[in-house]
């Protein structure tokens, strides 16, 4: 019975087909992720060249001058980019994977980005982890919606009924056949994937196929459901889609919506004015001021001082730019405390939702979602603040450049190494799976 049950499923043209095409899709996404992997890759092994060009220039400009020379270097921080973020872009393309910084104000360096065309921000990027969530159970439906309604309108159930041992298992070996045919594919996929971009078989890539399998088996558990109400196949079809249209479109819209309504982020744009005004607003006061809540902050510069009546000062000019960030630094707590308010919704909504979990914990493996940006954020300030504290003395004694071993000063990486819980990963599947088996 198996065996003609395969054969049956095997000589269905459109079932084929189907599956073509969602290899093909699949290999077009693989494609897409390694030509983006490859250029931010490329781009990350050339900006130490960038690096040391810049600063060659500039040292043999103002060499003489290291508060002019440091006003313009940068020094660069790469965020860590796993072969997995070929699989799940995430927000890689909107975020840069490396940022230069000179050591001047952090708050409106660290929201600089790279131009993007804003209609493909809407619509997304075309990786692996979209064919899964959105493609894989379209396949998924078109393959489960009549397996009994059709034998049902052709007139050749009650024969099925009378004929087999146990209809129930006829029908969970229909299933079986195709959840087969499904993940055979899918695992085709993610070998292409480790041999072309090069995946290493690690913990994150277990986890990273594991999550995605179980969110396959939660939609062949889901399509049975549905079809063992014994409906039309017009019924079940509709009702599937409608299912797949709430699930990826319709819910993941109204939470975002009531996300931004309950988290609103305006602290983003207030710590950027809060910044400039409270670095521009230190030209007027009295240069005193400004060294004393300096020296409040940095003690070990408080012999450093500057006289009113000197028109500049490198001292008084970095501890100005260092208090615009200090003026502005609520503000940044609080919009960070935002985003990680609105990311902890998100991931709660996952917990109900199996394609929000499914991207959200491949997001994190791969190292491309809101977690990451966070961390890379946190890893931007102290980078940025170890740079100010090293260059400072030298600054304020007016050092010359050549006291400086200037081949330590090497493009620098950001690892992110925040752990993943795996009951938070698992569990919401195994509910929802263990219910509608229910």
């Amino acid at each position: 019975m198996n065996y003609y049950l395969f054969k049956q499923f095997c000589r269905n043209k459109a079932y084929i087909i189907s599956l073509i095409i969602l290899l093909f899709a699949g290999l077009s996404s693989l494609y897409t992720g390694k030509k983006f992997l490859d250029r931010n890759e490329d781009i990350i092994a050339k900006s130490a060249a960038y690096q040391q060009e810049s600063l060659d220039k500039n040292l043999s400009l103002h060499s003489d001058d290291i508060g002019l020379l440091l006003y313009y270097v940068k020094f660069n921080l790469v965020n860590e980019m796993p072969k997995l973020t070929a699989l799940n872009i995430g927000l890689r393309d909107l975020n840069p994977s490396i940022q230069g910084l000179t050591i001047r104000n952090l708050e409106e360096q660290k929201n600089n980005s790279d131009f993007f065309n804003p209609a493909n921000a809407v619509v997304g990027n075309f990786d692996f982890s979209f064919v899964l969530i959105f493609l894989f159970p379209l396949v998924i439906i078109a393959f489960c919606y009549n397996i009994i309604s059709d034998d049902q309108e052709k007139g050749t159930w009650k024969l099925l009924v009378v004929q087999s041992k146990s209809i129930k298992k006829l029908i969970d070996t229909k299933l079986f056949i195709r959840f087969l045919a499904i993940v055979f594919v899918y695992f085709l996929l993610l070998s292409v994937a480790i041999f072309y971009i090069s995946i290493p078989i690690n913990y994150d890539f277990i986890i990273y196929s594991s999550v995605g399998l179980l969110y396959i088996i939660f939609w062949f558990v889901l399509s049975r459901w549905i079809i063992s109400y014994q409906k039309s196949s017009s019924w079940n079809a509709l009702s599937l889609v409608i299912l797949w249209m709430g699930m990826n479109f319709i819910f993941p819209m109204l939470g975002n919506m009531i996300i931004q309504k309950v988290y609103p982020t305006k602290e983003g744009l207030q710590a950027q004015i809060e910044q400039r005004e409270g670095y521009h607003n230190k030209w007027d006061e009295k240069k005193a001021e400004t060294m004393k809540r300096f020296h409040v902050i940095y003690p070990q510069f408080s012999h450093y001082n500057v006289d009113e009546n000197v028109s500049s000062s490198y001292i008084w000019y970095y501890a100005m730019q260092h208090l615009g960030d200090v003026e502005s630094s609520l503000s940044s707590k609080q919009y960070n405390h935002k985003m990680e308010q609105r990311n902890n919704a998100a991931i709660f909504i996952g917990y109900i939702l199996p394609n929000i979990q499914t991207q959200l914990v491949q997001s994190k493996l791969a190292k491309t979602g809101m977690e990451n940006q966070l961390n890379y954020a946190n890893g931007l300030k102290d980078f940025h603040e170890k740079q100010r504290l090293y260059f400072y003395p030298h600054i304020f004694e007016n050092d010359n450049a050549d006291v400086i071993n200037w081949s330590k000063q090497t493009v620098k990486t950001f690892i992110d190494s925040e752990k993943i819980n795996l009951d938070r990963v698992f569990t919401p599947y195994l509910i929802i799976i263990a219910l509608l088996l229910i």
